[in-house]
C-alpha cells in the first residue's frame, strides 16, 4: 500500500516536469511521440463523428430561414457589384479631370496657337527606345508631331507614321538629335542662357551652358527650368519643358561654359502609360482656304 501511495504521490511531479522538458526539446529529437499520438487517435477517432452528429443536432450550423439567408448573399452581392462600379467611376472621373488638367496647362504654354491635343495610349516599346502609340495618320498625324507629357514635359516627335500607329522618339534616346534649349535663370524667364543638349542614354540630356553675356554673376544653379528653344522644331514645341538642372559640372577646358545634366520630369520617357499629341489645325481642317 506504501508502495502504491508513493506512485499516486509523485506520479503528478514527474509528469510537469517530463512536459516542461519536452517542450523545450527540438522537434527533431521528439518523433519517438508519434507513436502515442497514433495510439490516441486509434481512441478517439470513431467516436469524433458521433459527437459532431449530436453537436449539429443541437445547435445547426443555419438558425435562420434558408430563403432569407439566400435573399441577404443575394443583396450583399449587389451590394459589392455597385461598390465596384462607383470606384471604377470615381477613377474614371479623376483620370478625366487629371486630362482635362493637362490640356488647360498644355493651351496655356501656347493660346496664339490652334492646337489640337489628342490622348492615346502607349502599345508598347519598339526596338531601342521607340514608342509606339495607338494612333496615326487617319487624325492627322504626320511626321514630327510633337508629343508631350503630363500636359508640358517634351517627350519627343512622331518619327514614322501609318492608318493607325505612329511611331516617337524620344528627346532622351541615344539615338536622338541634340536640341537646342534655354536655361531660365530667373522666375519670369526674362533672363535665359543658351544650351545645345544632346542625349547621355540614360534618361537625362547633356550640354554646355553659353552664359547670355561675360557678367561673371550668371549662376547656373541645380533645380532650374530648361526649356526648348530650337528652330528645328515647330512653333508650338517652343518652351515646351525639357526638364530641371540635375547636375551642375565644371568645364575645365571652358571654364565660362558649364556643364549640365539636365533630367525630364517623368521618370522615364519610355516608360509612360499614354502621351499628348500636339496637332496643329490648320485652315483646311477648319474648313477655311489652306
Amino acid at each position: 500500500m506504501q508502495h502504491q501511495h508513493l506512485i499516486v504521490r509523485w506520479s503528478m511531479p514527474i509528469t510537469i516536469v517530463a512536459l516542461l522538458v519536452l517542450s523545450f526539446t527540438p522537434a527533431k529529437w521528439l518523433g519517438w511521440t508519434n507513436w502515442f499520438t497514433a495510439q490516441v487517435n486509434v481512441a478517439i477517432v470513431p467516436i469524433t463523428h458521433p459527437f459532431t452528429i449530436v453537436v449539429d443536432t443541437i445547435v445547426p450550423t443555419r438558425i435562420s430561414d434558408p430563403a432569407a439567408s439566400e435573399r441577404e448573399q443575394a443583396v450583399i452581392d449587389e451590394l459589392q457589384r455597385v461598390q465596384f462600379e462607383l470606384l471604377q467611376i470615381r477613377q474614371e472621373n479623376q483620370r478625366l479631370k487629371t486630362q482635362i488638367d493637362y490640356y488647360e496647362r498644355g493651351d496655356a504654354i501656347t493660346p496664339q496657337l490652334n492646337v489640337k491635343q489628342v490622348t492615346r495610349p502607349r502599345i508598347a516599346n519598339l526596338t531601342g527606345d521607340l514608342l509606339l502609340v495607338r494612333t496615326g495618320s487617319i487624325e492627322g498625324l504626320s511626321q514630327g508631331t510633337v508629343v508631350v507629357a503630363d500636359a508640358v514635359q517634351l517627350l519627343g516627335r512622331v518619327a514614322r507614321v501609318d492608318g493607325r500607329t505612329s511611331t516617337v522618339l524620344p528627346i532622351t534616346a541615344a539615338s536622338a538629335q541634340p536640341i537646342m534649349a534655354a536655361v531660365l535663370l530667373n522666375e519670369d524667364g526674362s533672363r535665359q542662357a543658351r544650351c545645345l543638349l544632346k542625349p547621355v542614354g540614360d534618361g537625362t540630356l547633356r550640354g554646355d551652358v553659353a552664359r547670355p553675356s561675360l557678367d561673371e554673376n550668371t549662376n547656373i544653379r541645380v533645380g532650374q527650368e530648361v526649356r526648348l528653344q530650337d528652330s528645328q522644331w515647330p512653333t508650338n514645341a517652343q518652351m515646351l519643358l525639357v526638364g530641371h538642372i540635375e547636375r551642375v559640372e565644371r568645364n575645365e577646358k571652358q571654364p565660362l561654359r558649364p556643364s549640365i545634366i539636365v533630367r525630364p520630369t517623368v521618370d522615364d520617357l519610355r516608360r509612360v502609360p499614354e502621351v499628348i499629341l500636339r496637332i496643329p489645325i490648320t485652315d483646311e481642317a477648319q474648313g477655311g482656304t489652306p
